[in-house]
């Protein structure tokens, strides 16, 4: 669903919103951002971001990886978009594709191998690029879950 015509992604977030509205019992005319927020939904575009990220995530934690070769910035790695060879659209949504492209846009602290996810607010991780080796012993994937949803909450709906 990664890079879906607007359209399409209105459709879902459409179904989404009425489904809020029934949970909360709330009248069509109430205002959708406020029950999203009490119940902690990601609208739909972001929640797919969310799923192929926490895929990242769990691609990553099961590899090992080479440290960087980088003296530039040697305590992150940055995943490589692979090289666009093919005119579909459809490549661009692909995993391959889309993959690289959201990991690094996410905050170093989210992809660095220490416990500086765990010390710093969600709310404070904002920026770009992945780590050495230990990914898997860093932060726990439920806390990586944890913290991921509650950094792209706090992005999307700012408060």
């Amino acid at each position: 669903m990664y890079n879906l015509p607007n359209c399409q992604l209105n459709r879902l977030q459409q179904i989404q919103n009425s489904l809020a509205r029934t949970v909360f019992k709330a009248p069509e005319s109430s205002h959708i951002i406020s029950i999203l927020i009490s119940v902690h939904w990601l609208k739909v575009n972001e929640r797919v971001d969310y799923n192929i990220v926490s895929l990242t995530y769990k691609v990553l934690a099961a590899t090992s990886l080479e440290p960087p070769r980088s003296t530039r910035s040697s305590s992150v790695v940055t995943l490589s978009r692979p090289p666009t060879v093919s005119s579909l659209k459809i490549t661009d949504r692909s995993f391959r594709y889309a993959s690289p492209r959201l990991w690094n846009q996410l905050s170093d602290l989210f992809r660095q191998p220490s416990q500086s996810c765990l010390d710093s607010p969600p709310h404070l991780l904002v920026n770009p690029s992945l780590s050495s080796s230990s990914l898997s012993s860093s932060i726990t994937p439920s806390l990586f879950h944890s913290r991921l949803k509650t950094y792209l909450f706090n992005e999307f709906f700012p408060t």
